[in-house]
């Protein structure tokens, strides 16, 4: 047996050194709840409710993502407290199956997986912020500043940079920055949540279990309830967040799997409260095939003036979601420049702030290249198909250390094993399946950009080599 599997976090000498255990268990919990609740939750319902016409099968899909979350955060609490180390997948990939398939992994978080949701957060924040001026505004059809595109795009590349400075500051400061906006945004969905169940008319209760299909129409089938949990699981994307950071959480055996389970309940149950909110708010009719379900709720809620402070509030959960992608992918670059596959600089830490500045830079160069072409847009449409490919990858690497490696150290394992990853496997797998049926440009697209990574790799070994 390698002694690979038994290797704690790398120190390294020289020029670089290792990222200091600073976070706790609130910190790594917030940070769940941050990197998850963002756009999805307040974009897909009524696109769901429009794809079945049926409220209870959008309740029961909700239910069923949190659970495949759960599954999956089960899973990557075993993998992370055998290896405690900055970089998730990355990390576990490399040690379980070398270095392509780590490789990989790097390459698709590159670019797809934080630079562009930090762009398209960062556009929508300045579109919900020109929402909410025009809300103020004495008439509210009159032009406001940010009523052009080019300037929406400066705001956001504004808030881009922000938050690179702010965490490039130091980890500390950018926890901190971070737990406030998370407690900001927990306060408005909760908030939402109890004056929802205060305001909403009860005597509507059947919305929760109403039919809008036409007379006559069948029940969707497997590909579309396959293709719908695809799209709410990207409203559940982030449940793996915390072990990005792994290496600057402390007592990690103890506190990892804590941070990943609960992180993950804590937004299942509130995406189930939300729904429950947002199907009660208003007529199937008025939100089927809708983007916009939360201002929609809001309004039938609140009326028109409360709703302009309910999207500023949306704005604010897409800063925290903006605050922590900046915060989590740098340390997959780190960790690739720590082994050799990208640039050494990249595993440099600043001398003063202690922090990986050079690969915040990096993502923040990234993700202002997407702001200003719009390609952040487009790539959310598959960014759902591409960042599920090295998840079940992990798994099923998961199963494979079970056979093959049985003595390493595992100050967690995973309870209900072999079903707990068998089932999120199964369930991912489908998911994927369903959407190269419906969206088969889409996802081969997807698995292009992963397989680009291929010859990428190879002409870095070669050049490192040189």
């Amino acid at each position: 047996m390698s002694n690979v599997f038994y290797q704690n976090s790398v120190i390294l000498t020289g020029e670089t050194v290792d990222l200091k255990r600073q976070l706790g268990v609130y910190t790594g919990v917030f940070i769940i709840v941050a990197d998850m609740i963002g756009t999805g939750i307040f974009m897909t319902t009524g696109n769901l409710l429009g794809m079945t016409g049926n409220a209870v099968t959008v309740l029961v899909l909700w239910g069923i993502g949190g659970i495949v979350a759960l599954t999956g955060s089960l899973c990557y609490a075993e993998l992370a407290t055998m290896w405690p180390d900055v970089g998730g997948e990355y990390v576990y990939l490399k040690k379980t199956f070398g270095p392509l398939p780590a490789f990989l992994t790097g390459w698709i978080s590159l670019v797809v997986g934080f630079s562009a949701p930090v762009a398209t957060s960062s556009l929508l924040v300045a579109q919900y912020f020109n929402r909410f001026m025009h809300g103020l505004a004495a008439d509210p059809a009159a032009p406001q500043a940010l009523d052009s595109l080019w300037a929406q795009k400066g705001v956001a590349a504004c808030v881009v940079v922000f938050f690179a400075l702010i965490h490039i500051v130091g980890v500390k400061k950018g926890g901190y920055f971070q737990n406030f906006l998370t407690v900001l945004k927990i306060l408005l969905v909760v908030s939402f949540i109890l004056f929802g169940f205060v305001m909403v008319d009860w005597s509507s209760a059947g919305r929760l279990t109403a039919d809008y299909r036409p007379a006559g129409q069948e029940a969707v089938g497997i590909p579309v309830l396959g293709l719908a949990l695809l799209i709410v699981m990207f409203a559940y994307s982030g449940w793996n967040g915390a072990v990005y950071i792994a290496g600057e959480i402390k007592n990690p055996e103890r506190n990892l799997p804590r941070i990943l389970f609960t992180g993950t309940l804590v937004t299942t149950a509130l995406y189930l409260l939300l729904n429950v909110v947002f199907l009660l708010s208003s007529p199937g009719g008025d939100i089927m095939g809708k983007d916009e379900i939360g201002a929609i709720a809001g309004r039938s809620l609140f009326g028109p003036g409360v709703s302009a402070f309910f999207t500023l509030g949306i704005a604010v959960i897409l800063l925290s979601a903006v605050s922590v992608q900046t915060m989590i992918g740098p340390r997959v670059y780190y960790a690739m420049a720590k082994d050799g596959l990208m640039f050494r600089s990249l595993a440099s830490i600043h001398p003063r702030f202690e922090t990986p500045a050079l690969s915040i830079v990096i993502q923040m160069a990234l993700a202002l290249l997407y702001v200003f072409t719009g390609s952040a847009m487009t790539l959310v449409i598959y960014m759902g198909f591409a960042l599920n490919i090295y998840p079940v990858l992990t798994v099923v690497g998961l199963i494979y250390l079970r056979k093959k490696h049985p003595g390493i150290r595992r100050p967690y394992r995973v309870p209900l094993y072999p079903l707990v990853p068998v089932l999120y496997i199964t369930l991912t797998l489908a998911m994927m399946t369903a959407a190269l049926m419906n969206w088969t440009t889409t996802s081969l697209f997807a698995i292009g950009v992963l397989a680009l990574g291929v010859p990428v790799f190879y002409l870095w070994r070669r050049v490192v080599r040189k």
